[in-house]
């Protein structure tokens, strides 16, 4: 994230990249950049102006996360400090879209994420898995969103 913030974004608006003269930016990942998209805005809420996730990547503790991925987090300080639906409240400025599949198996965390979310976020839950054909069929109404709130 360090890098994504401090240099990525530094970088590309040395370049003049983006719309003219817009400060705050979108982030939108799927699966564990989805996870990180959201993170990045709770973190960063000044930065980003708006964030949607496909599918992210969120566990609802740092028991499950471990048992799934060991190496996922250093520790359990290092979930919590990084808990994506702890940290929700953090959005309650940021525009939100998180999309999921009802068969998907990080469903549980997207609801559990969504009930910390303002209420003016988009949450969608549908037919679907953790899958590409999701993935694609999530992306445009993903970057519209995104559009909307940073245009």
């Amino acid at each position: 994230m360090a890098m994504v913030v401090n240099e990525l974004i530094p970088m590309c608006q040395a370049l003049n990249l983006g719309r003219g003269g817009r400060s705050s930016i979108g982030a939108m990942g799927i699966s564990m950049g989805g996870y990180g998209a959201v993170l990045l805005a709770e973190k960063h809420p000044g930065l980003i102006g708006a964030v949607a996730a496909i599918s992210p990547a969120i566990w609802t503790s740092y028991a499950q996360a471990n048992a799934v991925n060991p190496d996922a987090y250093a520790s359990a300080s290092s979930f919590a400090a990084n808990d994506a639906v702890t940290h929700a409240a953090a959005l309650v400025d940021t525009p939100v879209r998180v999309a999921s599949g009802l068969d998907d198996p990080f469903h549980p965390g997207v609801v559990a994420l969504a009930q910390g979310l303002p209420s003016s976020a988009v949450v969608v839950s549908t037919q679907g898995c953790h899958t590409g054909a999701f993935f694609t069929a999530q992306e445009p109404p993903s970057l519209s969103f995104l559009g909307a709130h940073l245009s």
